[in-house]
């Protein structure tokens, strides 16, 4: 749904052929590691099922035209991350990531297959770039920031090799 199963298989992937010692290194000291990066995703995915869930118990029915997050895989277009979804060092291997990452995607799939498409669309909360998304399109955002991010990973691999 979404395409969020199919990207995660790319980041699942990814991470496989990762070594545990690389998934710690950090190419420069203001970069993040691998494994931040997946500390990231997964402080995101929960942060964003969260919001959704917030959004439909106590907030107000307010729609939002369609963004074009599809471009949040575009890396030329540096983005700070919220202090509440930065890493700090949670995760100590990869196997523990990958858990952690498991049990946000099942918080996720338990959401999506619980609330119908028009009770997505019928609310919105601000995304610090695209303005108001509705909920529908904040649970697909989830799968094209893993791929941002994937790619994030992959050039922290070259840098580390």
């Amino acid at each position: 749904m979404y395409g969020l199963e199919d990207k995660r298989k790319l980041i699942q992937d990814f991470i496989s052929q990762v070594s545990e010692e690389d998934a710690g290194k950090k190419p420069s000291d203001d970069t993040w590691s691998i494994l931040e990066i997946l500390e990231h995703l997964y402080l995101m995915e929960n942060f964003i099922i969260e919001q959704i869930n917030d959004v439909i118990k106590n907030g107000t029915k307010e729609s939002a035209s369609p963004k074009p997050i599809e471009r949040t895989t575009n890396r030329s277009h540096k983005v700070e991350a919220p202090e509440a979804v930065r890493p700090s060092g949670a995760f100590s291997s990869i196997q523990e990531a990958r858990e952690a990452l498991e049990k946000t995607r099942e918080a996720t799939m338990f959401l999506t297959h619980n609330k119908s498409g028009n009770t997505l669309q019928q609310y919105s909360f601000p995304h610090p770039s695209f303005g108001a998304m509705n909920l529908e399109q904040w649970v697909e955002f989830i799968g094209w920031h893993e791929m941002r991010h994937l790619e994030q990973m992959k050039e922290v691999q070259e840098q580390i090799s």
